[in-house]
């Protein structure tokens, strides 16, 4: 017997994992993706335990792992005085932890992984260049109809996953009222190399710096050849896009006062991009007959809980098992949203209470440092078990 056909939209972290799930639960594959090329610029992506055990469940872990870093611990820290406010062994005391390894990675080289496992399984066709701009539902599934350049196709499957990404085509034509939320923040990326740093800002450590009102993160990535930066500052512009070329004069005025290991990171680089931040709000719905939503084009979220990939991953393989549990595939994707839901909802709702805690200002901020300098890193991360410690399972 044949094997059943899907549609994927998107060959981001979330299309490209799904996939490879699907594929590797006996389905056929097609992805549609608008881009003319597979790549992506300027960020790097935190996966924590529960992403990267997803990622050995569908084999490409060691494809991932040759091209990331395992940090060795976290570290916490007052952005303008310098102090340690609290930190944290990682490696191996928290793969033991929480069940799988934490790592840090470019996420061009992320999605390049994915791609080339991809492009190497015989029942995936990536087509690019495709712009998805309606679907009918049939009595065996749907039609998806797709736009490349002056010409159209239409796409026969038995369902359509809509990994699109915040701006979604196919959230758009399911759901036409719901539009991302502004946060009122930019996010200001840029990779160096560990040459252009002083070497007691070149270990394999996740840092994060807080202040009033903005904050930075900073951890390796190509391998620890580079560090990633991440700033998020106040910003009212809501320019959509990923790659914005950012003057680092404006960035810096954010962090006048900041101590001098943040601003050694924040003056290193030459150039940055910036983008707006937009999330969702929990949606009460995500798909219909033989149509769903997969990542951020589902739940969109802010990155304050470096939980965006990892939930997209996770989407993924829920899918898939929900699909090879059931032969009735709307009921299936019925079954993956109920499951998927109440999960992604919390976490989207804790992201943006962290976007408050982090931005904290007079005594509410000196009161978090206290409560953090009291306590060891290794509660910190503990707090997150329901995010780290969560285990695949079709019983919700």
């Amino acid at each position: 017997m044949a094997a059943e056909h899907l549609v994927v939209a998107g060959a981001g972290i979330g299309g490209l994992t799904a996939a490879l799930a699907l594929a590797q639960a006996g389905y056929k594959i097609t992805i549609l993706e608008r881009a003319a090329a597979i790549e992506e610029v300027g960020a790097g992506v935190q996966l924590a335990a529960n992403a990267t055990r997803c990622l050995k469940a569908l084999g490409v872990y060691e494809r991932v792992r040759a091209v990331a870093v395992e940090p060795t611990g976290f570290a916490v820290i007052d952005g303008r005085s310098g102090r340690r406010l609290t930190s944290a062994p990682m490696g191996a005391s928290a793969e033991a932890r929480f069940g799988g390894p934490f790592l840090v990675i470019h996420r061009a080289d992320l999605q390049a992984a994915l791609a080339e496992a991809a492009r190497a399984h015989p029942a995936i066709d990536i087509r690019l260049g495709r712009k998805i701009d309606g679907f009918t539902a049939l009595s065996d599934g749907i039609a998806v109809q797709a736009e490349q350049g002056e010409t159209s196709e239409s796409v026969h499957a038995r369902a359509l996953i809509g990994a699109d990404g915040l701006r979604s085509a196919v959230r758009g034509l399911l759901h036409p009222g719901v539009a991302p939320s502004f946060r009122g923040r930019a996010a200001w990326r840029a990779t160096i190399p560990l040459s252009a740093l002083p070497a007691r800002l070149t270990d394999p450590v996740t840092r994060l710096w807080l202040g009033p009102g903005a904050h930075l993160v900073s951890y390796p990535v190509k391998a620890g050849a580079a560090i990633n930066l991440v700033a998020i500052t106040p910003d009212a512009r809501k320019t959509h896009g990923w790659g914005i070329p950012a003057a680092p004069q404006e960035l810096l005025s954010h962090y006048s006062d900041w101590g001098d290991d943040a601003q050694a990171l924040l003056g290193a680089p030459k150039s940055w991009l910036r983008w707006a931040l937009f999330d969702l709000d929990p949606l009460a719905a995500w798909g219909a007959g033989p149509v769903t939503l997969l990542g951020d084009a589902a739940h969109a979220m802010c990155p304050f809980l470096a939980q965006g990939a990892a939930q997209a991953i996770e989407d993924a393989v829920i899918l898939a098992a929900c699909l090879k549990a059931g032969p009735d595939i709307p009921a299936s994707l019925r079954h993956y949203e109920a499951l998927r839901r109440p999960r992604t909802a919390r976490i989207q709702t804790a992201a943006r209470g962290m976007d408050r805690i982090y931005h904290l200002s007079g005594p509410a901020r000196i009161a978090r440092d206290l409560v953090m300098r009291a306590r060891a890193g290794e509660a910190v991360l503990e707090r997150y078990r329901w995010i780290y410690g969560w285990e695949p399972t079709l019983a919700g």
